[in-house]
């Protein structure tokens, strides 16, 4: 005995720290990975013929800190047109004659309906620019099937925009140097878009897909975008098809792609110009590549230069030349022609369902969803016919199916554990919150999540092994000739074997490409079991050293399942601190518990497969009693901890709200906060005294005293208003910075007209004032309207809000000296009711202090919203 521990107790922690110290290692190779730790970047004199990070970040600094404000509206915006056609048209200059290149600029305008955030909205848009540059061979045809590569150069309201999406243009401008100084001449034409109006929803693709010559030339495409600054540059989507991530898995150096992330990404707030492209205004076949880490960020001020994640541009560009290069040279890239015309007239590749996964990305698995279709039914059809093939010496019915009853106890001790292993950290955290004075203690320090529920999962994961013998066996130890320790082991193992098949054989019944994980987990358990199993007859069943031959042939798979867990989590975490304020009750308790149940899902996957035979060992008494330790002490220090830093900053939304009538009546003036995640405005008032002051309100301030800001206030930011919950509303200092402007106003441009129908055209006409950095103008029309001059004479679906009347919302962006004008048609005498909400980018000097007074821990994205409503 040692410390109070009998011997096998302390058999059992050495097991638990020997796997502590492997899970351990893993998770440190998983973080360099996923950091790009693995990568060198390539300094600035690196030689012409390789990508060079350093030269992209050059790109990067300019575009996100001399360049002051790319945001549609702003100066900043064309000032990176400018710089972006010169590197371009430098690189042209000094291109051999092997090359033919043309370079243009192309202003776009047009109308669409889509559904975003799960709202229909129309936008209309006019004076957007695109920046083209295409490379092909002096022989080459004007009709020659292209690949395409986009990214967006204009940034998010109040960021630098050095990660979204400096990097993309960066990348793009390095490998298009690249293609030039190298000397490769591309077999078939490269075409680079820079389109400047991503951000506005998707409308510079939009305007190259509708307008541009070349658009019906494109063969596949690439699009590149950044949802952080850096980290796995990952595969998100791919298709039509499974040509794309075929070529991808065939050409990338540093491959980063999971087929599963296409079940994932429909889901997740937001979209990017791959929609455009492959799905709503073409089927073309192409990949949709994306850098996840460094989501405190995105989208706020902090998303500078210095927040670049090293190695990341490195491994992008160095995948970006080597897919160009696979995508120009195959032979399939013209199977995929698209005609001007709306008919697809190619013969396309079928298989959607291709399973594809990077291993540590160190090399690609690529299958197709034929082969899936037959390697994932092998499990489960092992799990089924295993009560024969155990019963093949004394075979029988009777024993056939008391192995298949002893089978199904093993399953459901093992989907019973993992249920647990999901529940006891939700619990826990609910628990938790029920303490202490904010959620989200994690947010800023990742690991605190793992210490607080990873104990939790594992002691439900090991629940049911406490119980295990309470349930007696069917088979009978007399006629199988074996003991009942052979006999549980076998029950518990195949249950869990059965487990993981049954979910590979669901992901593969609902169409799913995620199923590659379980399917790992059902093969690496077989090759385990059955060097278990080899060991057990020289070291004895409850040897460490059989133990040990247990593990050995799971490492592969723990360590990808690390890897990818990992990745999972950390991910999450990024993105809780911009998921949404959901309201009370349950919102305060949401970001904890999806974190809970991913930590959870990620320990099933990670350790799972260990229990059936490990569990004798980690299911005894002095482990549950040390892990309950680890999780109280999980408990007290994870309260100790902030969830907020310069690092992982709170999002605040400062609107200044203008309520005008006509060009030259202000009626009102309020400031408006909200905030988008679980911690409220209340929340954040009590840590920013500096702010409750200026705003002249109490420290003690309620939801039930305070002045809440309704969610039509909101207007200039729908759909994302939606994210919004309990906003409040303040009064605003005066100021004499928009005494003298012009603000936006509606009038009637022409009398109305009555069709032979009966319904009435309105034509009117929509002034901006004097305002110089409006950035979107949006119009919410209620009433009896049949139809409108956007979106091709089409409504898009109504929205209800509150059991009001239908509203059609339609946003409008593009700087122009001209007026809008439009038509609405009403189906009867009844009046139209606009309301037009104008964001405006240039702040008064009063928010500015107030911005200003915020901690160090908040980021405050600031601008005007001019609201003026009208009925005609």
């Amino acid at each position: 005995m040692a410390f109070g521990l009998n011997s096998d107790d302390a058999a059992a922690f050495k097991l638990l720290l020997c796997l502590a110290v492997m899970y351990g290692l893993m998770s440190m190779l998983a973080h360099s990975i996923v950091h790009m730790k693995f990568v060198k970047p390539l300094a600035i004199d690196a030689p012409l013929d390789r990508f060079s990070e350093a030269r992209a970040v050059e790109h990067v600094r300019i575009l996100s800190q001399e360049i002051e404000g790319r945001q549609e509206g702003r100066p900043g915006l064309r000032e990176a047109a400018r710089y972006i056609n010169g590197q371009l048209e430098m690189m042209k200059e000094r291109a051999s004659d092997e090359f033919r290149i043309e370079i243009e600029e192309t202003v776009v305008d047009g109308s669409f309906s889509m559904m975003f955030l799960g709202h229909s909205i129309s936008l209309g848009y006019r004076n957007h620019t695109n920046i083209l540059m295409r490379i092909s061979s002096v022989d080459s045809r004007d009709t020659d099937p292209s690949v395409l590569i986009n990214g967006h150069f204009d940034s998010p309201l109040g960021s630098p925009g050095a990660g979204d999406c400096g990097t993309c243009v960066a990348s793009m401008l390095e490998v298009a140097r690249l293609i030039v100084d190298s000397g490769w001449v591309p077999p078939r034409p490269v075409i680079f878009l820079f389109n400047g109006a991503e951000e506005l929803f998707l409308l510079g693709s939009h305007g190259f897909m509708e307008k541009h010559r070349w658009h019906d030339t494109i063969g596949a495409f690439v699009n590149v975008e950044a949802s952080g600054t850096g980290g796995l540059d990952l595969v998100c989507q791919s298709g039509p098809g499974s040509w794309p991530s075929r070529v991808y898995a065939q050409s990338a150096v540093y491959p980063m792609a999971h087929s599963a992330a296409q079940d994932v990404f429909p889901v997740i707030p937001g979209d990017t110009d791959y929609r455009i492209f492959s799905q709503d205004y073409g089927n073309i076949p192409g990949l949709d590549i994306i850098f996840l880490f460094g989501g405190y960020f995105y989208h706020t001020s902090y998303d500078t230069v210095e927040r670049l994640l090293p190695g990341s541009i490195q491994a992008r560009g160095e995948n970006l030349f080597s897919i160009i290069k696979g995508f120009t040279n195959s032979s399939m890239l013209q199977n995929f022609y698209k005609q001007a015309s709306p008919e697809i007239t190619i013969h396309q590749d079928k298989d959607d369902g291709a399973i594809f996964f990077d291993y540590l990305s160190w090399f690609m698995v690529f299958y197709s969803s034929g082969l899936a279709l037959v390697l994932h039914k092998i499990p489960i059809a092992v799990f089924l016919i295993l009560p024969f093939l155990l019963n093949l010496r004394n075979f029988s019915i009777t024993s056939c199916l008391a192995t298949f009853s002893d089978l199904t106890k093993g399953f459901l001790s093992h989907a019973l554990g993992v249920f647990l292993a999901i529940v006891s950290p939700v619990m826990f955290s609910i628990l938790r919150l029920l303490f202490t004075n904010y959620s989200m203690n994690w947010f800023s320090h990742p690991y605190l999540a793992y210490l607080m529920f990873v104990p939790c999962s594992l002691v439900g994961l090991l629940i049911p092994r406490t119980f295990w013998s309470c349930f007696s066996l069917s088979q009978d130890i007399s006629v199988f000739q074996a003991s009942r320790e052979v006999l549980s082991d076998e029950a518990r193992f195949w249950g869990a074997f059965g487990f993981f098949s049954s979910l590979t054989m669901a992901y593969l019944l609902a169409g799913l490409s995620g199923g590659f994980l379980t399917f790992f987990a059902c093969i690496s358990m077989l090759a385990a079991w059955l060097s278990f199993s080899l060991a057990a007859k020289h070291y004895g069943r409850r040897s460490l050293r059989s133990i040990l031959f247990f593990v050995l042939p799971m490492v592969p798979y723990l360590a990808y399942s690390v890897y990818f867990g990992g990745f999972l989590a950390q991910f999450l975490i990024e993105k809780t601190g911009m998921m949404g304020s959901i309201p009370p009750p349950y919102g305060y308790f949401i970001p904890d518990i999806v974190v809970a149940v991913t930590i959870g899902v990620v320990t099933s996957v990670c350790i799972g497969p260990l229990i059936p035979v490990c569990g004798h060992w980690l299911a005894r008494s002095s482990i549950l009693q040390f892990l309950l330790q680890i999780i109280v002490i999980g408990l007290a220090v994870s309260s100790q901890f902030f969830p907020y830093s310069i690092a992982a900053p709170k999002r605040v939304v400062l609107q200044q709200t203008y309520l005008t009538s006509g060009p030259n009546h202000l009626e009102n003036s309020s400031y408006e906060l909200s905030v988008v995640d679980s911690n409220s405005l209340i929340f954040l008032l009590k840590h920013a005294p500096d702010v409750a002051n200026e705003l002249q309100t109490d420290l003690d301030l309620s939801f039930e005293t305070a002045n809440l800001s309704r969610q039509e206030n909101w207007l200039a930011l729908f759909p994302v208003s939606f994210m919004f919950s309990r906003s409040l509303k303040f009064p605003a200092k005066e100021s004499t910075s928009k005494k003298d402007i012009h603000f936006p106003y509606l009038i009637s441009s022409k009398p109305q007209t009555i069709s032979d129908h009966g319904s009435r055209r309105v034509y009117l006409e929509l002034s901006l004032g004097s305002l110089e950095e409006v950035w979107v103008t949006v119009l919410n029309v209620t009433g009896p309207l049949s139809n409108w001059s956007f979106a091709d004479n089409k409504l898009p679906v109504p929205e209800i809000l509150a059991g009001g009347p239908p509203s059609y919302i339609c946003r409008l962006s593009g700087a122009s000296h001209e007026n809008w004008r439009f038509w609405l048609e009403a189906e009867s005498e009844e009046k139209l009711r606009i309301d037009v909400a104008v964001l405006d980018q240039q702040l008064t000097n009063e928010v500015k202090r107030l911005r200003s007074l915020f901690p160090d821990w908040v980021d405050v994205i600031a601008y005007s919203s001019f609201m003026s409503t009208y009925t005609f």
